[in-house]
């Protein structure tokens, strides 16, 4: 499809908007502590049962001495796991609340409430090189970042078969990190109202990222880096994030599906630098600018998706041999956008562009004054043609 000058001229101040904040959504804010804006809050504490200090086990052994100081329950085997359960752990606003390092045993920690920890990369729980770990159901907001995995600085640490399911991370600066993890799965959780983004995923792999709701975040709902080898990210919600529902860039062979988009402030998905991924399924409707958006991104398969109302359904900028079929974009502005692409393939798309609700109220303004000007016409031209005749009756 050929674009015009004036599309080519908005997508570039588009870009040279974007690209301006690059820095700050792909560079890890972790690692941003000086001048930072402060986080306000309720300082009441939750009401649970236990009130806890802080927590640090490093290494196999140390989970031994925790629970023989009696802080534990379980064995750390995969039938009965170590149980940490229903503390409320005050941060001081510095350091980690819950500290794991080097530990491979099978472990939960569940049904915590973890805040306050408001310095550096500081989280309400933080996993570095830990395999086999369940945290589920805690309420890790009012913090730094509610959840680590990892190492932030060197990008490595992420560990491998952990579960992160149901937990609630809101009001943070950053909901959720993963750094260089592998097959682990995040699920169910509610990461809303961050000040950066609700969860974000840096060199992860054969990682599952389903169920999960990430709303209202001062950036994305999901930002992944750096993501390969069958990354699959599907039935998420990520609406009215201040910039985009999903922002992936420089990753590879991973699923993009069946996720809800809507109302972000720019974008539902932005691809950027990333090939041979599969977006289908998904939603993006009411988006500022774009529904999809892929740049500098080759061979992907966007199919099947819904991309409604928003100023253009999907727009593909320095991206080449791409797939683009079966997609319903009715609604937007412009339908398919592309710029300084070759060799896609465009078909089966849905582009019928019906009146929006945006020009809803000037339509129904004009329909009446051009139905009182044709009254008024009609009831003039009738005086006139009734004229004649009432002259002639008074003969």
């Amino acid at each position: 499809m050929k674009s015009n000058t004036k599309s080519e001229t908005i997508i570039l101040i588009i870009f040279g908007i974007l690209f301006a904040f690059v820095p700050m959504v792909t560079i890890n804010p972790l690692i941003i502590t000086g001048n930072t804006e402060e986080i306000t809050f309720d300082k009441e504490k939750p009401k649970i049962s236990v009130v806890s200090g802080k927590i640090r086990i490093i290494n196999n052994s140390g989970w031994v001495d925790f629970r023989n100081a009696g802080n534990c329950t379980g064995s750390g085997t995969y039938s009965d796991p170590y149980i940490i359960e229903g503390l409320v752990i005050d941060g001081g606003g510095s350091g980690n609340s819950i500290s794991i390092e080097n530990s491979n045993v099978y472990f939960k920690i569940e049904n915590c409430t973890l805040y306050n920890t408001d310095w550096g990369s500081d989280a309400g729980i933080r996993l570095m090189n830990v395999n086999n770990s369940q945290l589920i159901g805690n309420d890790c907001s009012y913090s730094q970042v509610g959840i680590v995995l990892g190492d932030g600085l060197d990008y490595t640490g992420g560990g491998y078969n952990n579960t992160i399911t149901g937990n609630i991370l809101n009001n943070n600066r950053g909901g959720m990190y993963l750094f260089d993890g592998y097959n682990n799965t995040i699920s169910n959780n509610t990461a809303n109202n961050n000040t950066w983004s609700g969860i974000y995923l840096v060199g992860s792999h054969y990682t599952v990222v389903s169920g999960n709701t990430m709303n209202e975040n001062n950036m994305c709902g999901i930002n992944i880096g750096g993501g390969h080898n069958n990354l699959i990210v599907s039935g998420n919600t990520m609406n009215d994030n201040n910039m985009h529902g999903l922002w992936m860039d420089e990753s590879f062979n991973n699923t993009i599906s069946g996720n809800v988009m809507n109302n972000n402030n720019w974008s539902g998905i932005i691809l950027i630098d990333s090939n041979s991924n599969i977006i289908s399924g998904n939603t993006a409707t009411n988006n500022k600018e774009c529904g999809i958006f892929l740049y500098n991104s080759c061979y992907n398969f966007v199919s099947g998706n819904i991309a409604t109302y928003n100023q253009w359904g999907i727009v593909l900028y320095f991206s080449n041999y791409n797939t683009i079929s079966g997609n319903k974009l009715k609604g937007n502005d412009e339908c398919i956008l592309e710029i300084s692409c070759q060799g896609n393939v465009i078909q089966d798309n849905d582009c019928i562009l019906p009146p929006t609700l945006n020009y809803l109220s000037p339509i129904l303004i004009i329909s009446v004054i051009i139905v009182g000007i044709s009254v008024f016409i009609i009831y003039q031209n009738g005086k006139k043609f009734k004229k004649p005749q009432q002259d002639l009756d008074f003969l």
